[in-house]
């Protein structure tokens, strides 16, 4: 028996007895620190429904492109400037 084990069953009794000073009847008080000692497993946990796949829109598709396009003719430019100017290419583009 590991130490837990017996911690445990050393609570529930402790707790027996103090529910049947309180005035509760034996039965009843035995049940309930059992239950309290002993918690359900596997009640508790609830299946996760998978996602679908976000859609990715005609602007996020293009401000991508364009995007790539700018790292690439301008590799040491900051990302804000490029996020800018990308930004501005694509909606030119998709007008």
């Amino acid at each position: 028996m590991a130490v837990d084990d017996m911690v445990a069953s050393a609570l529930c009794g402790v707790m027996e007895r103090a529910l049947i000073a309180e005035g509760i009847a034996p039965a009843i008080a035995k049940q309930l620190s059992q239950r309290a000692c002993h918690p359900v497993v596997g009640g508790a946990t609830r299946a996760v429904a998978k996602r679908g796949k976000k859609v990715v829109s005609k602007y996020n598709k293009e401000l991508g492109k364009q995007l790539k396009k700018l790292k690439a003719k301008h590799p040491r430019t900051a990302i804000s400037g490029l996020m800018k100017r990308a930004h501005k290419a694509t909606k030119r583009a998709l007008k």
